[in-house]
């Protein structure tokens, strides 16, 4: 068909039947031409991509049977978040089932456990094990989204990837007619939900799971931040700095900021230096800020910037958020909800504010900014401000105050809670 197209625009070029007037013209109807073709191949693949969902449906009701297997799927495609610290609670159980990770693309074998088997999204593999594992873990709701179906026998459980987060999340803020319908999906697809906090139970009801059971257990991710094992604090620590490029004795100021509905709108930089040299003035040592973009802002490839002063890092692409919460020794962000997470390790938190108008208004707040511990600034030069004359004391009691009100009950041992769920889920099975 586009050998023919071709052949045609070709013969009526020879003819002079199209006159370009200059080369230019020429290069340009070429392109054109060029980026026509592409699209269209495009669109067949995708097509062909959407086709494949069928058979894979088919696959899930008849050709699969159900077996004791729990399944890890996250949004970010890595191994992260709840289903890793999930995972890695399974595995200090010594479970006698098999473990699957779903990985976006090509992932490095190293840096998941050994044993775990890793399938494609998306691939005919990653279908079969969807249909075959009685446990289904994912951190967002993506399996909704990809038009697969639950069988029967088994579980699907939702860990979310917030906690306490100030933000609405995207059922409570967009109101849209797909969102609705990927709300009723939810209810429909998902058992359990793994919450941390009273406050966190409500948000996930009004959300998008309304009527779904939430098992209090706590953030299996979060299990790690309360840990006494110095050696594995101190080889995550050694991670952490050989990505950043870092002296291990060097303290770090995260700054991670959430994103915007609106994704082109882009990363808000802040004076680096004026902070850098209020954290030295109030704390002490050698300070390093890291900065950490949203995950959508990174598949949007808005970065943080070039240029980079040396006392500025980019961990954007660093995969685990926990193992730089363990090593941050500051925090600040404008609404994410990591705060929520770093504020069970007792160390500074900070908000900042640079838009706070807008956001309100775009997305919502779930509270007032003013009830969490942290102090809040506008800008960077207040924002140095509240570092310099930061109350280590009256912080301590706001963190215990905000926990409290929330109902927050993370303690460190969410796994172990969640590995005896899992295990009761596998049984009742058995006893069918």
């Amino acid at each position: 068909m586009f050998g023919q197209f071709f052949a045609v625009i070709w013969k009526r070029m020879v003819q002079g039947r199209l006159i370009f007037s200059s080369v230019d013209a020429l290069r340009k109807t070429v392109v054109k031409l060029i980026n026509i073709t592409l699209n269209i191949v495009k669109k067949i693949s995708k097509l062909a991509d959407f086709a494949f969902i069928y058979p894979s449906r088919f696959l899930m009701t008849k050709m699969t049977k159900v077996e004791d297997k729990v399944m890890f799927l996250t949004f970010q495609g890595d191994y992260t978040c709840n289903p890793k610290g999930i995972a890695e609670a399974l595995i200090r159980a010594g479970v006698d089932y098999p473990l699957v990770w779903a990985v976006r693309g090509k992932a490095s074998s190293s840096v998941y456990p050994l044993n775990m088997k890793l399938v494609s999204i998306g691939s005919y593999e990653f279908y079969k094990e969807l249909a075959s594992s009685r446990v289904v873990i994912e951190n967002t709701n993506s399996l909704e989204r990809m038009h697969v179906f639950k069988k029967k026998n088994q579980y699907w459980i939702q860990t979310w990837h917030g906690s306490l987060g100030i933000k609405r999340l995207d059922g409570d803020a967009v109101m849209s007619w797909r969102w609705k319908q990927l709300a009723l999906k939810c209810q429909k697809s998902i058992d359990f939900l793994y919450s941390n906090s009273d406050f966190e139970t409500e948000v996930f009801e009004t959300a998008y799971w309304k009527g779904v059971p939430s098992v209090l257990t706590g953030h299996a991710r979060n299990d790690i931040l309360f840990t006494q094992d110095e050696a594995v604090k101190a080889k995550i620590r050694r991670k952490v700095s050989r990505a950043l490029g870092i002296d291990g004795d060097t303290k770090i100021l995260l700054y991670a900021p959430t994103h915007r509905d609106n994704v082109g709108e882009g990363f808000y930089g802040l004076d680096y230096k004026l902070i850098k040299d209020a954290l030295e003035e109030r704390f002490g040592g050698k300070w390093q800020i890291v900065v950490r973009l949203h995950n959508r802002l990174r598949r949007a490839n808005l970065g943080v910037g070039n240029a980079l002063p040396d006392y500025v890092s980019d961990a954007t692409s660093y995969d685990d958020m926990q193992d730089l919460l363990l090593c941050t020794d500051a925090g600040v962000t404008d609404y994410s909800s990591w705060i929520f997470d770093f504020v069970l390790t007792g160390r500074p938190g900070f908000i900042i504010q640079l838009d706070a108008e807008d956001f309100a208004n775009a997305r919502g707040f779930y509270y007032p900014i003013e009830t969490t511990p942290f102090p809040i600034a506008a800008d960077s030069r207040e924002f140095a401000e509240n570092i310099r004359k930061f109350d280590e004391e009256a912080y301590a009691k706001d963190v215990k105050r905000f926990l409290k009100e929330r109902g927050c009950m993370e303690d460190g041992h969410a796994g172990e809670r969640i590995v005896k769920h899992i295990n009761s889920l596998m049984k009742h099975q058995r006893q069918k």
